[in-house]
């Protein structure tokens, strides 16, 4: 997927340093906003455009309620014979203090889930720490753990998407009850479930 697409990773993480401003903390991690995502999504676009090929995004609100908002962003990638086709969600809690904005907080999330799988690594995730090295990370949420463990009953959070996040070896039991599963795994998991279709069984 990263050969597919004609961008450069230095270019992108330079385009986060620059706008280091537009990197914002939500409770206890720092996240990129909602306009250091779009220019990070219109360089996307403009290099895909350059070689001739095609992208298309579409946004869904899946899930809203007064505490929590799920968002999900899909997109269609061409280039020349080749397509990939993503989904990716976002969602974000009234918990984390962004009462007003939690739909564009659950978007800005997808967006940059998004923007990670069709370049094909964590880059945000690794300039954010560079550039925040002392960022610490914090618990999983109640809601969130709750939330989790609704995804299992239904088959929606699955082993491999547990071995994904947590890695080979881990049991998400055993970090639930011993709270020690973070608020950026719990995240993830979150997203995975709610992003893909279930298979391989139900996480253990």
């Amino acid at each position: 997927m990263e050969r597919m697409l004609p961008v450069r990773l230095e270019d992108l993480r330079s385009l986060i340093e620059e706008n280091r401003d537009l990197v914002v903390r939500i409770g206890n991690n720092y996240e990129i906003s909602r306009p250091l995502a779009l220019k990070l999504w219109q360089y996307l676009v403009s290099k895909v455009v350059e070689v001739g090929g095609s992208i298309r995004e579409s946004v869904k609100v899946d899930y809203a309620s007064p505490e929590m908002v799920i968002v999900s962003v899909s997109c269609s990638v061409i280039v020349g014979e080749s397509e990939i086709v993503l989904c990716e969600v976002g969602e974000a809690h009234r918990s984390e203090g962004k009462t007003d904005t939690m739909a564009r907080t659950a978007y800005t999330r997808a967006m940059k889930r998004l923007l990670e799988r069709l370049v094909g690594e964590d880059f945000i995730n690794q300039m954010i720490k560079r550039m925040f090295p002392d960022t610490r990370e914090v618990p999983a949420s109640d809601k969130q753990k709750q939330l989790i463990k609704n995804l299992v009953q239904e088959g929606k959070l699955t082993r491999e998407m547990v071995q994904e996040v947590l890695g080979e070896g881990f049991s998400l039991n055993q970090a639930l009850k011993e709270n020690t599963l973070t608020y950026s795994q719990a995240k993830a998991l979150i997203e995975r479930a709610l992003g893909r279709r279930p298979s391989n069984g139900q996480a253990n």
